[in-house]
């Protein structure tokens, strides 16, 4: 809680820096002189109470007071950043595009009544005013939908536009590429799906376009309300554009800003934005759409136009509890997915015909069975029932042919699971989680070329994501492909050094090398950041038996009790103990339920049971021979 005092020296610091918003000879020792304190406690000061550092403060300041002249006054955008003391309109402009996601001649474009523009000073100091309610447009649904088509529409046409014929852009690496970044919500904080809505929306139907690189949503989230420039920002994702947008509501007004971004110049090269009643959305619309149609002299063809033309859902409410269920869904606790799973039942009652919802309710179905929180069996006939029932409304439905095939794959039925995968890719080539899926089966059944190639586009498609990182290092050591592993390995070591995941698989590879004191030390450091995942245990005491620590090994061989559950750990860690005979029974005994650990043809810990006839005939059993 701010203290009156602390409220009393912010209150100081803002006058002064208005008192000398002109003066370019205004130093922080000047400032730190009026308030009579040391710059180091300035500093400390301005941290503990705005998160921000003095310079960016003083920044921030600066860009309030910006948006008040560019409301109240006729001053050129020059002549703002001059009156700003900021030394150039262009970097004035990168400032507050950054600051408020949006330029400063758009901004000025728009001008609110009186109400609202008290509502967005509101926002800019982050302070509350409890007599303004803004009331929610009764049509914001259509408003979205519309939204969404016409930005869908335009970046389909411009990226297609883009592969069939040189532009005059100037060429660079990764050009057809693209991270859309989580658009501002200007807002009130409960507005805020609507935001995260039309980003998903317009990002779900561009990663559609074949020859489009579109980062996954998972990385391009981990720059939300980020301070990072634009061109590390696409150096860090690997792309060449960005796209950029903010959402802004006031009572039956809406504006909505988006710029697509040249990363090496930090230019924006297409800007649009929409503003007016919800009412007018579709006749809007149609005129921007026939608009940049024809500014880029190209047609829409009639069955891009009509998987652009699908809308989630009709109902707003239904849509709002869907959101919810799939920010609920990521963190994959029992807790969590059962919430979610309430969340998309919600939905599909207020709207039986929302494909969508039923083929995230299948995913979190599949998601309670993997995690063992429900019996499996039943696990998986819920996630088939919900991901059928997507298919059944949406026959072009990405993620429920995904959940099935991964229903297919653990239930070894690899001819299916190829094809539905494959089928998923058809439709959207650029899911990264498909593809990494994908590469897990591959893996499964010794395709190492085939899963390495896919676990390489899926890290192109989400280079942020942890695990998708982590399978694609071990698929390359698996696959004999150690230059891969060890060069992925040194580049996400800054990354990923704070992921069980990354320790697992360094300790993998140095398993693989026979190094197992090594591989112990790594894998114990993976146990301590999650210490719930079996595998990992698994693989500790696999290498305190290669390490001859035979008295902790079998001493842990006891806590554990002789059921179908352990069965996967009593084979590696025999197996590790040189005890093929245990090691095998126990596969026999597993394989007789139906059940065989996870890549039993090609992990390492197996290498005492290859060249066995008892064990090739497990892996005929289960067609991977």
């Amino acid at each position: 809680m701010t203290t009156n005092s602390e409220k009393g020296f912010i209150e100081k610091l803002n006058q002064l820096i208005d008192d000398n918003l002109d003066n370019p000879t205004f130093s922080t020792d000047n400032m730190c002189r009026e308030l009579g304190i040391s710059r180091s406690q300035l500093y400390r000061l301005v941290k503990e109470q705005t998160e921000l550092s003095t310079s960016l403060y003083i920044r921030k300041r600066k860009l309030i007071k910006s948006k008040e002249l560019l409301e109240n006054s006729d001053f050129k955008i020059a002549e703002i950043a001059y009156k700003l003391g900021i030394d150039s309109p262009q970097n004035f402009t990168k400032y507050f595009t950054q600051e408020f996601g949006i330029s400063p001649t758009e901004f000025r474009k728009f001008q609110p009544i009186s109400e609202e523009r008290e509502f967005i000073q509101t926002i800019d100091f982050q302070e509350t005013n409890e007599n303004i309610s803004p009331k929610k447009p009764k049509n914001f649904i259509y408003y979205w939908l519309g939204l969404a088509l016409f930005l869908i529409t335009t970046f389909g046409i411009y990226f297609w536009q883009k592969n069939q014929k040189p532009t005059n852009i100037i060429p660079v690496n990764n050009e057809n590429s693209i991270a859309i970044l989580p658009f501002k919500n200007l807002g009130k904080p409960e507005n805020s799906f609507f935001s995260d809505g039309v980003m998903e929306q317009i990002h779900s139907s561009i990663s559609l376009i074949e020859n489009l690189k579109v980062i996954s949503k998972t990385s391009s989230n981990q720059f939300r309300d980020t301070q990072k420039p634009i061109s590390q920002i696409a150096n860090q994702l690997h792309v060449g554009y960005i796209l950029a947008g903010s959402v802004l509501q006031l009572d039956n007004k809406v504006r909505i800003t988006i710029e697509l971004i040249y990363a090496k110049e930090d230019r924006a090269v297409w800007a649009k934005n929409y503003e007016g009643d919800t009412k007018d959305i579709f006749r809007f619309m149609g005129k921007v759409s026939s608009e940049v149609a024809g500014e880029l002299n190209q047609k829409l063809s009639k069955v891009f136009s009509k998987k652009l033309e699908k809308i989630p859902t009709k109902s707003l409410e239904a849509y709002n509890e869907y959101l919810q269920g799939i920010q609920l869904v990521k963190s994959r606790s029992k807790e969590k997915l059962e919430a979610g799973i309430l969340k998309f039942n919600n939905a599909l009652q207020l709207d039986t015909d929302f494909a969508d919802s039923y083929a995230e309710l299948g995913n979190a179905y599949f998601l309670m069975g993997d995690g063992r929180y429900i019996d499996v069996v039943l696990a998986q006939k819920m996630a088939e029932k919900n991901a059928l029932n997507a298919i059944r409304l949406d026959a072009e439905n990405v993620l429920a042919y995904g959940t099935l095939a991964n229903i297919y794959r653990d239930q070894f039925k690899w001819e299916q699971a190829n094809t539905t995968y494959q089928i998923a890719l058809k439709y959207n080539p650029n899911d990264a989680l498909i593809n990494y899926w994908y590469s897990l089966m591959l893996r499964s059944l010794g395709r190492m070329d085939e899963a390495i190639k896919y676990s390489s586009k899926a890290v192109e498609l989400d280079p942020l994501y942890h695990v998708i990182t982590g399978g694609h290092i071990l698929n390359c050591m698996i696959g004999k492909r150690v230059d891969l592993a060890e060069k992925s390995i040194k580049e996400n070591e800054l990354l990923m050094n704070e992921s069980w995941v990354y320790y697992w698989v360094k300790g993998y590879y140095c398993l693989e090398k026979e190094d197992f004191k090594a591989a112990l030390k790594e894998i114990e450091k993976s146990l301590q950041l999650n210490p719930n995942v079996r595998l990992v245990r698994n693989q500790i005491y696999f290498c305190k038996a290669k390490l001859g620590k035979t008295d902790e090994v079998n001493a842990y061989l006891k806590t554990l009790s002789d059921t179908p559950d352990n069965y996967t750990s009593f084979i590696i860690i025999y197996a590790g103990l040189g005890n093929k005979d245990r090691s095998m029974s126990y596969l026999e005994k597993s394989a007789t339920l139906g059940i065989i650990p996870t890549d039993l043809k090609v992990m390492n810990y197996f290498n005492i049971l290859r060249n066995d006839k008892r064990y090739d005939a497990i892996l005929q059993k289960f067609g991977l021979l």
